[in-house]
């Protein structure tokens, strides 16, 4: 990956990936800048689970650290429009750095992202999060998002297992979520995760689940049968 640095028209600097006109991030100074550059440049690690999925393309899935800035950035832009509109419920062009901040600077407690890498190229292709209910610790909401190139090979299933994994890891019971009526196929990621109770309002669905206490290996057999076709809830 390749960066460059240049002024934001509200003061400061800011730092693009190449070829992409969304900011990666916004500094003070250009030194500042400049020095985060180096960092993307350096990129974060690829290290992490590899898992060959059954097509036999190979990912590494590991948790969402600050250094996927650039590769949320990129991933977007591999997202289908209809994609987008899943995934957040209207139309949306580009991420803000706010919205990177909060989409990659995580406590990994109450809120966390296990993030999947093409295991070739090293590029973002899916992440699955959860963020813990404050009012309900034990509860939390959970979405799944793959790329459009990416979908249908049973990735998603992948990222729900391992994050339901962590979840119980943290206390954590329930998953919740918000998704179009007609996203059938995390639907059935979420019904094979466990008892579920669904809620339809206008052309939306908000879903219950019991995350489950059996073995992780019949659990992962499980998602991994179910996931089909488009995940990209919101």
């Amino acid at each position: 990956m390749r960066f460059r640095v240049e002024p934001s028209p509200a003061g400061g600097w800011y730092v693009k990936l190449a070829g992409h006109d969304a900011p990666v991030s916004r500094h003070d100074t250009e030194e500042e800048a400049r020095a985060r550059a180096e960092a993307y440049e350096r990129g974060a690690t690829v290290e992490g689970e590899r898992v060959t999925l059954r097509d036999g393309s190979r990912i590494v899935v590991r948790p969402v650290v600050p250094e996927d800035r650039p590769r949320f950035v990129a991933s977007w832009e591999r997202f289908g429009e209809e994609s987008r509109m899943r995934r957040f419920m209207g139309v949306k062009k580009r991420l803000t750095p706010e919205e990177l901040t909060f989409f990659t600077e995580l406590d990994h407690e109450d809120h966390e992202a296990i993030g999947a890498l093409d295991g070739e190229t090293g590029d973002g292709v899916g992440v699955a999060r959860y963020i813990r209910d404050p009012d309900r610790r034990d509860v939390a909401e959970a979405a799944v998002s793959v790329i459009d190139a990416w979908q249908g090979r049973g990735l998603g299933g992948v990222l729900l297992e391992r994050l339901a994994r962590r979840a119980r890891e943290q206390g954590i019971r329930r998953f919740s979520a918000e998704l179009m009526a007609d996203n059938r196929a995390m639907l059935r990621l979420f019904e094979r995760l466990g008892a579920m109770k669904v809620h339809r309002d206008d052309g939306e669905l908000e879903i219950d689940v019991e995350l489950p206490l059996e073995d992780a290996d019949c659990l992962g057999s499980a998602l991994r049968a179910a996931a089909v076709g488009d995940v990209a809830p919101r």
